[in-house]
């Protein structure tokens, strides 16, 4: 019998069924015996995923995704090896279990449409390898990755690429001017020459990847990987990676499920999308949260099945099938931010597809709302949300959730947040002409002086004794919140306590004055939350709202035609070359 796979390849394959082959091995009766030798030759199979029991992958890197598998191998048949054992085979369909064979050295697994969703080995099993019959071709690889100031990351991450059998170009995008005198990095580069160092003024994430996608384009048959200088993946993942999207009948954009490195079982973030009418990221499978895989099995695993289509990947680990660049342009001048979701839209308009493959994995230090709302980084992030939007036609459904999370900001006390929001409003109002890629040595200083003033006004000392360290009930923080707006001011008389990982809207909703505090239990951060400043902030946030919405279809237009002309790369080359003869003619 001979299947293809859905990109039409043809995919030899064994008798369709499942079929097991050891000494004493025992098996459920019904299954078939193991197809009968052939006098040629085997050809050489086509590994879809290899784990052994020394290694860190533990039971998500062990487990065959067989639905994911499914999706570009059609209805073929997957050969299971165990080495060592004596060893369980189990499968799973919508969370249930079912025990298949035990004692097996090798299985046939057939990927009916109706089929399982898993398989996986349970048991003391050395190694295990999944593959099918057949082949294909697998471009190489160079990786971009930019960095500033880390050069611990930087020289570790370099050297785990530079290791990588299939990659063949490590591009480093220094914005730090920090690696090239450094003597690691010097040793690092001498003993691997495909490490390529390119040093550059701070151009944020978007400058960086933009220009380490200008040198790779010299070699456009290679994959590029798009990676975070601390965003460890291993060897295994990056080929089951590649392997899946070397088989897709379309180009297909490959992303990496999101562990944290603080806690390795733990899965942040699987398949996500821009959904059309927030503009907003959301889940695109069934994840509500981070869910930690400790002592679970694939039979637990639903939640990260596809509850519909992603349309972008996150760059902590993405990987563009070659020719990419060369068709969909480099990214939007964002300096960091929905770059990444932009470049999804905008390769999903030209019919890419996007997935993200169970088993692989990215382990990188988690996020906190905290440090990403109440930073520098909010306000950029929140112009580039608006911005994207109305270059990709979104109605006002943008807006409405703007202002709905600006009034939980306001009520919240969380007016760092408010303020940095509505200075990226004003910013997206100005129009394309005023920041789209004429910002990116600026950005972050534009908004390090927003945070810097704000805490001027409105820091307390950090010996101020808290009343609480728990969010107040929801009906109580609502009426304390009104009424610290509408109250004369005072001495603060609720005091909430929290770790920088618990600052919510609701965590601090009622509070007269909010400290923050760290992982060793110092003070980060106390500050006053005051009901003037909340009133003065309530009428700029309805205020630029309001015409937000009467110039919604003004910006529209105008960020539609100015997007894709900032994104060839002549506008970038352009960019680059004013940003170098700034910085030749400062050190003269």
């Amino acid at each position: 019998m001979v299947l293809r796979s859905s990109s039409g390849r043809r995919l030899p394959s064994t008798e369709d069924g499942r079929s097991a082959r050891s000494s004493g091995a025992s098996q459920p009766s019904g299954l078939p015996p193991a197809p009968p030798s052939s006098s040629h030759p085997a050809a050489e199979p086509l590994v879809l995923g290899t784990w052994t029991a020394d290694s860190d992958a533990g039971a998500w890197g062990q487990a065959l995704p067989a639905a994911a598998w499914r999706t570009v191998l059609g209805e073929a048949t997957v050969t299971l090896r165990i080495q060592g054992g004596p060893a369980e085979v189990w499968s799973a369909r919508a969370g249930r279990g079912r025990l298949l064979a035990s004692g097996v050295a090798e299985l046939a697994l057939p990927l009916s449409v109706d089929g399982p969703d898993w398989f996986w080995v349970e048991g003391p099993a050395d190694s295990v390898t999944w593959s099918v019959e057949g082949g294909v071709e697998l471009p190489p690889v160079t990786v971009i990755m930019p960095t500033r100031l880390r050069e611990g990351d930087a020289v570790a991450q370099a050297q785990r690429f530079a290791r990588m059998g299939i990659v063949q170009r490590v591009l480093v995008i220094d914005q730090g001017g920090t690696l090239e005198d450094l003597p690691a990095f010097t040793r690092l580069r001498r003993e691997h020459p495909k490490i390529e160092l390119i040093t550059q003024p701070n151009l944020g994430g978007s400058g960086g990847y933009a220009r380490g996608m200008l040198e790779a384009s010299e070699d456009p048959g290679a994959a590029l990987l798009l990676s975070d200088d601390d965003a460890v993946l291993s060897e295994e993942s990056l080929r089951r990676m590649l392997t899946y999207q070397a088989l897709a009948a379309r180009p297909t954009i490959l992303g990496t499920p999101l562990f944290s490195s603080a806690r390795p079982t733990q899965l942040l973030a699987h398949t996500e999308r821009v959904d059309a009418r927030a503009f907003q990221w959301r889940s695109a499978d069934r994840m509500r949260g981070a869910v930690d895989l400790a002592g679970t099995t694939p039979a637990d695993w639903d939640a990260v099945i596809s509850a519909g289509p992603a349309n972008y990947t996150g760059w902590w680990g993405t990987l563009l099938p070659p020719g990419t660049v060369t068709e969909l342009g480099l990214p939007a001048p964002l300096f960091l931010k929905w770059d990444d979701a932009e470049y999804g839209l905008r390769a999903t308009a030209h019919g890419y597809d996007h997935a993200v493959l169970p088993g692989t994995a990215v382990h990188h230090p988690p996020w906190n709302a905290y440090r990403t709302q109440m930073t520098w980084t909010a306000r950029i992030l929140h112009r580039n949300r608006l911005a994207i939007a109305a270059a990709y036609g979104a109605g006002r459904g943008v807006i409405a959730s703007s202002l709905l999370h600006q009034l939980k900001h306001v009520l919240a006390g969380h007016l760092l947040t408010a303020e940095l929001w509505e200075e990226g409003v004003d910013a997206m109002r100005a129009g394309p002409e005023a920041w789209l890629g004429s910002d990116l040595q600026r950005a972050r200083a534009d908004g390090d002086l927003v945070v810097q003033a704000w805490h001027r006004g409105n820091d307390l000392p950090g010996a101020l004794t808290p009343t609480r360290s728990t969010a107040l009930p929801l009906p109580v923080g609502v009426a304390r919140a009104v009424a610290r707006m509408l109250r004369p001011e005072g001495p603060p008389r609720t005091i909430i306590s929290l770790h920088a990982d618990d600052v919510h809207w609701r965590t601090t909703l009622g509070a007269d004055a909010v400290v923050v505090t760290d992982g060793t239990g110092g003070v980060e951060v106390a500050f006053a939350v005051r009901g003037t400043a909340m009133r003065r902030m309530l009428r700029r946030v309805l205020r630029s709202h309001l015409g937000l919405a009467r110039s919604w279809r003004s910006l529209r237009r105008r960020y539609g035609a100015a997007l894709p002309r900032r994104t060839t790369d002549g506008s970038w080359a352009a960019l680059f070359d004013a940003v170098s003869d700034a910085t030749a003619t400062e050190r003269n």
